[in-house]
Order: C-alpha cells, then sequence, then structure tokens
C-alpha cells in the first residue's frame, strides 16, 4: 500500500485493526523547527512550544496509535501531558528514545524491543505515519507500510 497504490480516499485504516506507529517530530508536531534552525534551550521550553497537527489527532481519536519517537525518554511526560493538553488526545502506548542512535535505529530498537513482542511482528498490522524516509525505509524491511504526514493526509482527503 505505497503512496502510488494507496487510492485518493483509500485509508489504510478503513474496517481494519491496523495500529498506527506514529512520529513526532515533523508528524504529530505541527511546528516543529525547521533543519538547520537553532535549538532551543532548554528542550523542555521548545516541549512548551509545540502545537499538533488537529487534523492528525482527529483521525486517530479512534484508532490504535503508538507514539514512536526518536526524542529522548526524559522528556516523555511532558510530551505527553503537552499533547492532552493541547488536543485531548493520547496514544494509547507511547515509546522515547532509550538509545543513543539515528532516528531509524531508535525506533527499530523499540519495534523489536516493545512493539513486536506485544503485537506480534506481522508488518501488515502496522501503519506507519513517518517523517524520516530512512525510518520509512526501515519499516518497509519489516513489511510495514508508511506515509509522511502530507502524502497520508493526501491519500484520505
Amino acid at each position: 500500500m505505497s503512496g502510488a497504490n494507496l487510492r485518493k480516499g483509500q485509508s489504510p485504516f478503513y474496517g481494519s485493526d491496523t495500529i498506527a506507529l506514529v512520529d513526532l517530530n515533523y508528524t504529530l508536531v505541527e511546528n516543529s523547527p525547521k533543519w538547520g534552525a537553532p535549538k532551543i534551550y532548554p528542550f523542555i521550553r521548545q516541549i512548551e512550544q509545540e502545537t499538533y497537527r488537529q487534523w492528525l489527532v482527529d483521525f486517530l481519536r479512534d484508532k490504535y496509535a503508538i507514539l514512536i519517537t526518536a526524542r529522548h525518554q526524559k522528556y516523555r511526560e511532558a510530551t505527553l501531558e503537552r499533547i492532552k493538553l493541547l488536543t485531548g488526545w493520547q496514544p494509547q502506548e507511547a515509546y522515547f528514545a532509550e538509545i543513543s542512535a539515528p532516528p531509524p535505529e531508535i525506533k527499530e530498537h523499540l519495534l523489536l524491543n516493545y512493539i513486536f513482542p506485544k503485537h506480534g511482528r506481522n508488518g501488515d498490522d502496522f501503519f506507519g505515519i513517518e517523517s524520516n524516509p530512512k525510518t520509512r525505509d526501515m519499516y518497509a524491511c519489516y513489511a510495514i507500510k508508511s506515509l509522511s504526514a502530507e502524502a497520508f493526509k493526501n491519500s484520505i482527503q
């Protein structure tokens, strides 16, 4: 179900129990800093300024969603509180980085150590909404189809 095979208006979640693997930065976060922009310190200040894609939150409200992010686990509580405060929504599960590595490696670690042991390894049971093309490539290695937020939005309109 690549972007090319997904017909406009056809959701990978329609009539299924598909689990959404939802990226945080540049996907759920609507106002992620531009690549190369100065960092906001302390990082908690960036979290306090985050806004979230309401259309995506609305879509996910009645879905089983797992937030999977390269953000360090020490920001887990603050991030989830901010999401709840602004949207009234929470994912059913949330996994934050435990290791220091590039995002695709962090997310692969989370898949292998937490998500697959709990939900099984059938790639067809998952769909990724993911900003990073290298992470989407990693998902494909496990037969998990995925799209960027923009492509996903276009596919369901």
